[in-house]
């Protein structure tokens, strides 16, 4: 999913009102500057704007209106550090200045600056009144700071003046579904929704929280309500920032997706100027320079996959630079990311701006996005264009619907070439899949079924993804195998109790003993991976279906039953099964997904069968042949490189299989 800060109270770029003209000369010209600046705003003349705006602070250093109207002014031109100097000045000037603490922790909460943040809030005098956006983002960032309970309170107050303020509304959500209560999340955006029916981002919010609960009625009218928003909005409508990562495990339309994704890159017009256009002069036989983004250099699923295709990566060919956003958790995971590395570089702290620079400083010659619309996002960076060659690989699955991102990243299960129309990326195929895997994860077991309350004489069915990705029409499927084999349980992974006595509801709804239903917490990512042997058989969901979660099942020993649809999030899976020689456990449709597992849990020997394939499959299959993948890679970058060098369009782009 994305992160908070782009969720924030958004900034007010009208021109704050003032008193008559001081009387004199210099004043007289500050304000004339002042009023030129505020009627181009009114025009969206931006950088005209600035330039008098900067005119008038000139005039007038010690007024900090001038000093705040910058500010807003460069936030909208993408200026971040100028708009935050502009704003501490203006503070500076006007201590008690309502707007401009406002202003200036804002600023410091979209660098995650949440500690300084705070500090400035907290530095407003108690005799200062305080409205309710000041109590809104106040809330937001005891959010950041993960004092949710606090936050609770501050949202509440704010509600308490303006009972019907939407921010507050959805600042509230956000933070329910940081404790975890996912259906008063919903209910949250819900309400905003009432108030204005065409609140997109709402409307999709609503839905997602809903699918965390399984509360499935609501996700029906949910869903339903997102539709009617859908056609409601059009091109001006102002829904602010959204989160397509909320739609994979509610829609198998692509286009609906990339429809989506696109909607939300209205945030960034007008886009910020090109920081570079063409491809960077190379000497003959210069290596590669290629950078990837991301906050997740650290124990976290994505490094899990690639950290052993970032060790094998030939830097005879590519000089890798990885710029990191993300915290230091000091695990061994993170030092051999670090060490693969020929410049591991912190970018915590700094502006996406700043980032940008850094990179554009480094002349890197393919910049990779490793996150897209998840969790702490900072596609922004990429919104520069900080290199001439722009990457979605990995850490999304689907479109990202952005104008300065070239090329995504699949391979043919994924990103059939089909499918072109609904990216507006274009697609680059890696031969076999996309995803890398790390050879050197545990291949045993060492757990027992006791030790995870699963019983010795049973057929083991589990699901290891996470809530929001059960729908009624597989968890129905689910229960008809059940059903069709006595012998059987499932195995869930859910931690929360509202979200197991709603699953064993609807399992008793549908004639099943509750007790059938065996539930797993989450675990460190080591034990976890301890425990997934024990299982007999593997059940995807769909139509967001398993990633990191489906490989480490497959590696694990345990067959996987997979169904196919149209979107990148629900081929996954069988990409993973194609590349390790199971393709006879793909599906197409849910009855042939629901045949083929009742069979598989009824046949001990066709699953063992399997198991013994998937073992052998380390050693030999394509999936965990790391330096091939990672020969591919550096090819496929190469090409999108010399296409660049050549003054070529990106275009799509497929390589041969060995």
């Amino acid at each position: 999913m994305i992160s908070d800060s782009r969720l924030a109270t958004p900034v007010s770029h009208a021109a704050a009102k003032r008193p008559p003209a001081p009387p004199s000369a210099s004043q007289l010209k500050a304000h004339k500057a002042w009023q030129a600046g505020v009627d181009l705003v009114s025009r969206r003349q931006y950088a005209e704007a600035r330039q008098q705006f900067k005119r008038a602070v000139e005039h007038d250093p010690h007024d900090a209106l001038y000093w705040l109207n910058l500010s807003r002014c460069c936030v909208r031109l993408h200026l971040p550090d100028e708009a935050l100097a502009a704003a501490t000045r203006a503070l500076t000037l006007d201590p008690d200045s309502l707007l401009a603490v406002q202003m200036v922790a804002r600023l410091h909460r979209d660098r995650a600056h949440h500690e300084e943040a705070l500090a400035v809030l907290l530095s407003l005098s108690a005799d200062v009144p305080k409205d309710p956006t000041y109590h809104v983002l106040l809330g937001a960032t005891l959010t950041d700071l993960g004092r949710t309970v606090e936050a609770s309170q501050t949202f509440l107050d704010a509600l308490t003046l303006k009972p019907d303020h939407e921010e507050a509304y959805m600042q509230l959500g956000f933070n329910l579904a940081k404790m975890r209560r996912h259906a008063d999340a919903a209910e949250c955006f819900r309400t905003v929704l009432a108030f204005r029916p065409q609140a997109l981002d709402c409307a999709l919010y609503a839905v997602h929280y809903a699918a965390w609960g399984c509360d499935w009625p609501a996700v029906d009218r949910d869903r339903d309500a997102l539709a009617d928003c859908i056609d409601l909005v059009d091109d001006q409508t102002d829904c602010g920032a959204i989160s397509p990562f909320c739609l994979l495990s509610i829609s198998d339309d692509p286009h609906l997706q990339q429809a989506m994704a696109r909607w939300d890159m209205r945030r960034f017009d007008p886009l910020p100027a090109p920081m570079t256009e063409q491809a960077w002069p190379r000497e003959p036989g210069q290596r590669l320079r290629v950078g990837m983004v991301s906050c997740d250099f650290h124990h976290h699923a994505t490094s899990m996959l690639m950290v052993d295709l970032l060790e094998t990566l030939d830097r005879a060919q590519v000089e890798l630079y990885l710029f990191s956003h993300g915290p230091d958790d000091g695990s061994t995971l993170r030092s051999r990311v670090v060490r693969s590395a020929d410049h591991f570089i912190e970018c915590r702290g700094l502006s996406t701006r700043a980032q940008a620079e850094l990179i554009r400083d480094h002349q890197i010659d393919v910049l990779v996005d490793l996150k897209g619309y998840t969790m702490d996002t900072r596609i922004s960076v990429f919104s520069y264009r900080p290199a001439p060659v722009q990457v979605a690989w990995l850490g999304y699955p689907g479109s990202c619907g952005a104008p300065f991102i070239d090329y995504v990243v699949g391979d043919p299960v994924v990103t059939p070439f089909e499918a072109q129309s609904a990216y507006t990326e274009c697609i680059a195929q890696l031969p076999v899949c996309y995803q890398p895997n790390d050879r050197t994860r545990a291949r045993t077991s060492t757990r027992t079924r006791a030790e995870c309350g699963l019983p010795e004489d049973k057929v083991v069915l589990a699901s290891f993804n996470q809530s929001y990705k059960i729908n009624r029409d597989v968890f129905d499927a689910w229960c008809r195998v059940l059903r069709q084999v006595p012998d059987s349980v499932l195995w869930v992974l859910t931690p929360d109790d509202p979200v197991r006595q709603k699953l064993r509801e609807e399992a008793q709804a549908r004639g099943l003993d509750p007790a059938r239903l065996i539930f797993a917490g989450f675990e460190p990512i080591e034990q976890h991976r301890l425990r997934i042997g024990l299982a007999d058989l593997h059940l995807d969901t769909f139509p967001c279906g398993g990633h990191t979660t489906c490989s480490d099942a497959l590696w694990g020993g345990v067959p996987t039953v997979a169904l196919q649809g149209q979107t990148f999030a629900s081929r996954v899976a069988p990409s993973l099964l194609r590349a390790v020689g199971c393709e006879e456990l793909i599906c197409h449709d849910l009855a042939q997904y629901e045949a083929l597992s009742v069979a598989l849990a009824r046949d001990g020997k066709r699953r063992q069968a399997l198991r013994q394939r998937l073992e052998q499959a380390r050693d030999t299959a394509p999936l965990y042949n790391t330096e091939r993948l990672a020969q591919d890679l550096v090819a496929l970058f190469q090409r999108m490189h010399e296409r660049r060098v050549q003054g070529l369009a990106p275009a799509p782009l497929q390589l041969a299989t060995h």
